[in-house]
Order: C-alpha cells, then sequence, then structure tokens
C-alpha cells in the first residue's frame, strides 16, 4: 500500500540545526495593544521563546522542536486564583498532550493556528439542560470570547505596514510556520496565488486526499 505524509519527513539522525531568528531589538507588546475590546493588561505577546503545537510529535521538522516560536502569555487572572501555585494548577487543568502552562497554546483551526482571548464585556448564554420551576431555560453570564490567528497577530505586532495592506502571508506558503521572517503583508490576490487549491482536480489526488484523511484504510 502507498503511504503518503503531510509533509517530508527529515532524514535518520539528522542533526538539530538552529534557525536563526531576526527578533533583534523586538520587545514583547500588550495584546490590546493590536487588537481592540481585549481585557487590557491580560495578555503579552513575545517574539520567540514559546513552543510550536507540534513539539514533542516525533519526525517532524526540526524547527517545531525549538522554543523559538512567538508565544501569547496570559498574565492577570481572576482573583479566585490567589497564588502562582493555585494559577499554575488552573492551567495545567486543560492541557493537552505537548502543551506547556507558560503560554497559549494554539489550537489548529482550517490548517491555520490560532489562540482564544478574553475581551471586554460579558455575554448571555441559556444553559438548555437547567430549567426554572416556571419551565423556563436557566441563563448565566459568561467572558466574552474570540479566536484569533497567532500569525495574524505576529505580524501586527512586529512587521511593518506602511501601505496598509489587509492580508498576513506565509512567504514560504506554510501555514503552520508563524515565525517573524516567514510573514508579510499583502493584498487578498497576492496572498491567493500560493494558497492550495481547495479541492483535489484529479482522480489521483482525490484517492491521495483520502488516504491522507485515514477515509481510505487499504
Amino acid at each position: 500500500m502507498i503511504q503518503t505524509s503531510f509533509f517530508p519527513q527529515p532524514k535518520k539522525d539528522e542533526p538539530v540545526k538552529i534557525i536563526q531568528i531576526n527578533s533583534s531589538g523586538l520587545q514583547p507588546r500588550k495584546v490590546e495593544e493590536l487588537i481592540s475590546c481585549i481585557i487590557p493588561d491580560t495578555y503579552i505577546i513575545y517574539p520567540t521563546g514559546g513552543y510550536h503545537p507540534f513539539y514533542g510529535v516525533p519526525n517532524t521538522y526540526p524547527r517545531y522542536q525549538l522554543p523559538i516560536w512567538p508565544f501569547v502569555k496570559r498574565i492577570k487572572f481572576s482573583e479566585i486564583y490567589k497564588s502562582q501555585e493555585s494559577r499554575n494548577n488552573a492551567r495545567k487543568g486543560p492541557l493537552r498532550e505537548n502543551q506547556h502552562n507558560t503560554q497559549l497554546n494554539p489550537s489548529l483551526r482550517a490548517n491555520y493556528l490560532s489562540i482564544c482571548l478574553l475581551k471586554e464585556g460579558q455575554v448571555l448564554s441559556n444553559a438548555y439542560t437547567r430549567f426554572k420551576k416556571n419551565g423556563t431555560h436557566r441563563t448565566f453570564k459568561g467572558q466574552r470570547k474570540q479566536s484569533y490567528d497567532i500569525h495574524r497577530l505576529v505580524a501586527k505586532a512586529w512587521i511593518p505596514n506602511p501601505q496598509n495592506k489587509p492580508s498576513v502571508m506565509h512567504i514560504n506558503d506554510d501555514s503552520t510556520n508563524y515565525l517573524i521572517e516567514n510573514l508579510m503583508w499583502g493584498t487578498p490576490g497576492e496572498n491567493m496565488k500560493g494558497a492550495p487549491k481547495r479541492r483535489p482536480d484529479t482522480v489521483k489526488q482525490k484517492y491521495l486526499n483520502l488516504v491522507n484523511k485515514g477515509i481510505i484504510k487499504g
């Protein structure tokens, strides 16, 4: 059976190469300086020193195993977490394999990595499985949240955009690589030039796509 992979595998015993990051002189930024409506004094974005979601995954490119990635750290928590220990325990709870409690860990959405941030204000939601005595749904207030692509946060923080272009482009067309030197501002038309086709064109491409998704098992 022909096996395919999502990306080329590094050679066995290939030495890990330190990839130089052009972050000299770059300073951490408050996230509310980049995005409106974010809770102030809560998140800091750093230009390097973080871990990629592929950290610890075997047979990946060496760069994914190095702490060289831009990352966002939460610095302010609810008053119920009065000690550093209680905050660390709260952060460790939802962590999955290979994740770190020193940063907000991005999740993969449609081939792009995003993080969830708290916004100012609250939202009123229905608890559909809980009812009042009169038969109506119970409601509760929760903090507003929104997901943001981390590559766009990185570009807003450290990549100049004098022409005010709206799109953030991955120079090597790898949407998982959000290193500073791999990003640039562009137009939607420029961004689409390197975008992969939405659907496989040939029968062979359709077959390989189904194999990669695990639908065809041989």
